[in-house]
């Protein structure tokens, strides 16, 4: 078991009813000096989520600690409390003198109340001067490994205000200051739980990942841990460890999925039954819980669904943008599309839900729009990394990550035949497929959803130029894949299934002003809700997208089978739509599909 210190006394004399808390855990200093390099005064310190302060819900914060190698003159320690859209309140202040070492600071006052739903970002104004930015020296101290949330930095540096990650140093020396004796004298807090992909088989493993923590105020010597799906029997390990106030420990049972579990969605909880050999009383944070899917049949996918939150006035989204098209020419099973954050002339009104939902920086992109085990939010970024490394090193990640998502069960499939009439410009469309059982066992009911995006759109972009280092606004961007309009409601159709199939028939006219030949249709199937919330954004994965060109010079629509995608040269069809098995033994007129999915008549000899 992994055994991690979150909070422990430090080495230094104090009351037995306060704890110093933090992601340093002890007095100990591994960096000593450490420097910005740049004259001026950063507010730095550590932050830290409702998740973690839970455990301390009811105690009191008396103050702050932290070390720093030479003094920085009076300064002012601080916590503040930050809003889940990044705005910070401050909740305490207070300056005084620093000394070489750690600074002990008690805030005025009875101290401050965790409710348990606030996350706190605490530490003091970091001073470096001209002397030793001169001498190339500085006052920050660090130790152990990098934690997320163990160095932040507030400011404006780059891309708003806000609070940025700082790595070099591992954990910044600094601590809460907090009075547990409201705390109880043994207990114990679930604080994670990671089941894994969504997705199993019957007869396959979950490998659970767990993670506890002793929140009471005396050493624990024994306690026993068990685990439950549904409402079945809960099994039980007993463990003879000695567990410290505030450490935290891990449980790892390999857990066998038996062959009578049944298709659909399952529950499965990991929890303290004992302590010290008695039974636990019902606790706000003794039993965590994770979902899982399981299934019997699936699909092959169509296509990855791929979408990016873009911003124009990010210098990364053209780097981005680079490795992305390297990723859609060598992978033409990837469905691309760009949406672009509110307030850009790019801008679609109906997508600024998923901004809200997944963008926390710009820009950042999902696969499937699906969670992937262990990270922090649903979408990823690769913000720094763009600017350092080649858009061919970004796009083999990609790539990767693709491929992880490609093998993915699907428990419906998307067939598209789109005609479209050059003269009135109007797009009519057909969309059916089968789905298994699975997909309203896992779903319950299920949504379509179909967009158009084009490429080759002239807009104002922002550009990092490497020769000035500058940033820049280019007028003239062409930017591909942008989302253009919904052709269904942004969140979805609900479906009607026949016996397992379905079929939904839509008519758009293409607006003036955009190209048809440029631009394709999208679809993909999801999860049916009246919203999408953080509350369900985690069942709101993709679960099958298929996309095709709107055919702007053929009259009769060609229909995109599954893994038609996947061709790379041309492929022949009849004027009708009907496949060429032999194109150098057809004389007459035939329509080619390009491989990037465009198509044009030739005279065949």
């Amino acid at each position: 078991m992994l055994s991690i210190l979150l909070a422990v006394a430090a080495l230094s004399v104090m009351a037995d009813n306060l704890r110093h808390v933090g992601y340093a855990v002890t007095d100990d200093i591994d960096v000593n000096g450490a420097c910005f390099g740049q004259a001026g005064t950063y507010t730095v310190g550590a932050y830290m989520p409702a998740s973690l302060l839970a455990a301390y819900e009811g105690c009191r914060v008396l103050g702050v600690r932290y070390a720093v190698s030479e003094s920085i003159g009076r300064t002012r320690a601080f916590m503040y409390d930050v809003s889940d859209t990044g705005v910070l309140t401050e909740i305490s202040a207070q300056k005084q003198r620093t000394y070489e070492g750690w600074n002990t600071v008690t805030f005025n006052g009875d101290g401050y109340v965790i409710t348990g739903n606030e996350n706190i970002f605490f530490g003091y104004d970091y001073v470096e001067t001209d002397e030793m930015v001169a001498e190339e020296r500085g006052a920050l101290c660090g130790t152990g490994n990098e934690t997320d949330g163990a160095f932040m930095l507030y400011g404006n540096y780059g891309q708003g205000e806000g609070l940025y990650s700082i790595s070099g140093i591992g954990c910044l020396c600094v601590q809460l200051i907090i009075d547990v004796s409201s705390l109880p004298t043994k207990d114990i807090d679930m604080n994670y739980i990671d089941a894994g992909h969504k997705y199993k088989t019957a007869g396959s493993k979950i490998e659970l990942f767990t993670m506890f923590s002793n929140v009471g105020r005396d050493t624990i010597f024994s306690y026993r841990m068990g685990y439950q799906i549904d409402d079945r029997e809960p099994v039980y390990e007993e463990f003879n460890d000695t567990l410290l106030c505030g450490e935290q420990e891990s449980w790892e049972p390999v857990i066998m999925l038996s062959d009578d579990i049944p298709v659909g969605m399952h529950t499965l909880k990991a929890f303290v039954s004992q302590i010290e050999g008695m039974p636990v009383e019902k606790l706000k944070n003794d039993t965590i819980q994770a979902t899982f899917a399981l299934y019997r049949d699936a699909f092959s996918r169509h296509q990855v669904y791929v979408e990016v939150y873009a911003h124009q006035q990010s210098p990364y989204v053209p780097m981005l943008d680079k490795a992305l098209n390297m990723l859609t020419k060598d992978n033409p099973q990837v469905a691309l599309v760009n949406t672009f954050a509110y307030g850009n002339p790019l801008f679609v009104e109906a997508s600024d839900y998923l901004h809200q939902l997944y963008a926390y920086t710009y820009p950042t992109f999902t696969f499937n729009r699906a969670y992937f085990p262990g990270e922090n939010y649903i979408a990823y970024d690769m913000n720094d990394y763009l600017p350092q490394v080649p858009a061919s090193f970004i796009a083999g990640i990609l790539t990767d990550m693709y491929a992880q998502d490609f093998l993915n069960p699907a428990f419906a499939t998307v067939e598209l035949e789109p005609q479209y009439d050059t003269d009135s410009r109007q797009l009519s469309l057909s969309v059916s497929g089968q789905t298994l059982p699975e997909a309203e066992a896992i779903y319950g009911d299920i949504a379509l959803t179909v967009l158009l995006t084009e490429d080759g759109v002239t807009s104002p972009q922002s550009v990092y130029n490497e020769l000035t280092q500058r940033t820049t606004t280019q007028n003239n961007y062409v930017h591909d894949h942008v989302l253009r309009q919904y052709v269904t409601a942004p969140i979805g159709d609900p479906l009607t299934l026949d016996d397992g199939t379905y079929h939904a028939s839509y008519s758009v006219t293409i607006p003036e002003g955009w190209n048809p030949e440029n631009m394709r249709v999208v679809a993909f199937i999801t999860k049916a809700a009246d919203a999408e919330t953080d509350d369900n954004v985690m069942d709101m994965d993709i679960t099958n997208a298929n996309s095709c060109a709107i055919p702007v010079e053929e009259s009769t629509a060609i229909r995109q089978l599954t893994g038609e995608t996947t061709a790379q040269h041309p492929q022949a069809y009849t004027i009708d739509g009907q496949p060429i098995a032999h194109p150098t033994h057809h004389h007459g007129i035939a329509i080619l599909r390009m491989p990037d999915g465009k198509s044009r008549k030739v005279v065949l000899p």
